[in-house]
């Protein structure tokens, strides 16, 4: 893998995880409850983060054999999928839950907050279905020990990033506004429409061989 592979990957996950966006939801839901206990909640979120990323790296090569998938079929599958996480940041649609799922969070009380760190704030709020098709799109195409590895690192970093994003969850949204964070949503959503197009390309080219000559 080389530098451009990893800077284009780190890229891609940071922008389909958008920690601004998650930080939105972590405010709506962890506000209420007292500031030592949203600590616990960011702690809890981003080792969430860490472990799906890493999980669907390591094991998602062994999930695409047992199931007959092959890399142009997912990267094509994938494209799809972030396509319309991109449309959808580029139109600003913020909901992560649907109304059913958003009236069954509030009712949680305060003791239930482990649980509810790791759904819906880590999955499907920071990695939902873009992100772990991302994964396990790169851990298909390099999946080397060392390109694991590198991938491993780069979830570590995109958990850290998510990890401070919501410990600063409130001063961010803060400063940004709500206006700020509409911009930052678009642009988020325009780079990971353009990185959809690109994998929807090399799946079909994947799959239909006779397009690309």
């Amino acid at each position: 893998m080389t530098r451009q592979d990893i800077l284009l990957f780190l890229l891609a996950l940071l922008a389909i995880v958008n920690p601004v966006g998650s930080a939105v939801l972590f405010t709506a839901l962890a506000g209420r409850f007292a500031t030592s206990v949203q600590r616990r909640m960011a702690n809890q979120s981003a080792l969430a983060v860490l472990i799906i990323l890493v999980v669907t790296a390591w094991l998602g090569k062994i999930l695409l054999q047992v199931f007959g998938v092959s890399v142009p079929m997912l990267q094509a599958a994938g494209g799809l999928i972030l396509l319309r996480v991109g449309m959808r940041m580029v139109s600003v649609e913020e909901a992560k839950l649907t109304p059913a799922e958003q009236s069954s969070v509030e009712e949680v009380p305060e003791a239930h907050w482990k649980t509810l760190s790791v759904v819906p704030l880590a999955i499907p709020g920071a990695v939902g279905a873009g992100a772990i098709t991302t994964v396990v799109i790169q851990a298909s195409t390099y999946n080397t020990a060392s390109d694991l590895l590198i991938i491993t690192a780069v979830s570590l970093v995109v958990a850290l990033v998510v990890w401070i994003a919501f410990r600063s969850a409130g001063e961010l949204g803060r400063r940004l506004g709500p206006i700020g964070l509409n911009i930052v949503t678009r642009l988020m959503g325009i780079l990971v429409t353009a990185i959809a197009f690109g994998l929807l390309a090399h799946g079909i080219g994947g799959l239909l061989p006779g397009l690309t000559r």
